[in-house]
């Protein structure tokens, strides 16, 4: 997503929040608290905390094994790059 439309996702959805919160604060407590219909002033505000969830960057995975491979199978695997990596760290210095 292209940063500056990121960043003005942000400030409007930002400004919608706070401005319908200060909207909703100025209403009778009774109204909107005490009064089984009273949640229905408060559904609005899932959109903006959705909005917010996909907003925020997502956590890297871990590199780790694939769930559909087995432990010996990867673990022969890690093994398999590290001799590799061995071998080739020891071949440029015994050419010199």
């Amino acid at each position: 997503m292209n940063p500056n439309v990121k960043r003005l996702a942000w400030i409007l959805n930002t400004l919608g929040f706070v401005f319908y919160l200060v909207w909703l604060s100025q209403l009778d407590a009774r109204q909107t608290l005490r009064s089984q219909d009273g949640i229905l002033f408060y559904l609005p505000c899932v959109p903006f905390l959705f909005v917010f969830m996909l907003l925020i960057n997502p956590k890297p995975a871990p590199k780790g094994k694939p769930w559909w491979q087995s432990d010996e199978d990867y673990a022969r695997e890690q093994l398999d790059k590290q001799k590799k990596a061995e071998a080739a760290a020891d071949a440029p210095a015994s050419k010199s």
